[in-house]
């Protein structure tokens, strides 16, 4: 038996395809809004469906089709997402910040884990790019003083609710006093702080 070692190819292109059409660049048509055969944008065929779309993208810009719904129709595997990323990326060229594509599969929407406009709210953020982020800023030091303030009960009862929380900290820069909510109240109790 005889053995034989194959040699490592390594190439030095680096590719950095995250999913299956982030190759695809654009409709690659040429001035006239025809086919161009020499175009690298990634597609292959279509091309009467990739020039209507040229079409559409061209309304698209002109504003006498923004805001409107297309509807791409066909079997599986004849090309709608590619030509949607297509037309997503034909019309980040024409404005100043990259236009968010985002395919949507049908099953994600008829989930029975998650309700069905919680999916569409989420697609719809994704496609005008709003991004929801809540601070959170951190104090560290030793607790010298924890003062409750309470108030008469809003609801008119004779008890009292807390109004909010006095914590004083020291650190390592000086002392500081943090005027806190009063939800924070039943953790600080939990876990002791006095």
């Amino acid at each position: 038996m005889k053995i034989e070692s194959v040699a490592n190819t390594t190439t030095s292109t680096n590719t950095n395809r995250i999913s299956a059409h982030t190759h695809i660049t654009g409709l690659g048509l040429n001035d006239q809004g025809m086919v161009d055969t020499t175009s690298k944008c990634g597609l292959i065929g279509q091309a009467k469906a990739r020039e209507a779309l040229g079409v559409v993208t061209d309304l698209v810009v002109s504003q006498q089709l923004a805001g409107r719904a297309l509807l791409l129709v066909g079997g599986p595997g004849t090309g709608k997402t590619a030509l949607a990323m297509a037309v997503a990326q034909e019309l980040s060229q024409h404005q100043a910040s990259k236009l968010p594509f985002c395919p949507m599969v049908a099953s994600q929407v008829f989930s029975r884990e998650v309700k069905k406009t919680e999916i569409l709210m989420e697609h719809f953020r994704k496609a005008i790019a709003l991004r929801i982020q809540e601070q959170k800023e951190v104090y560290e030091g030793e607790v010298i003083e924890l003062n409750v303030e309470e108030t008469e009960d809003p609801l008119g009862g004779y008890g009292r609710t807390i109004s909010h929380v006095l914590l004083g900290l020291k650190t390592t820069k000086g002392t500081k006093t943090l005027k806190l909510d009063p939800t924070i109240h039943d953790s600080l109790t939990k876990e002791g702080v006095a």
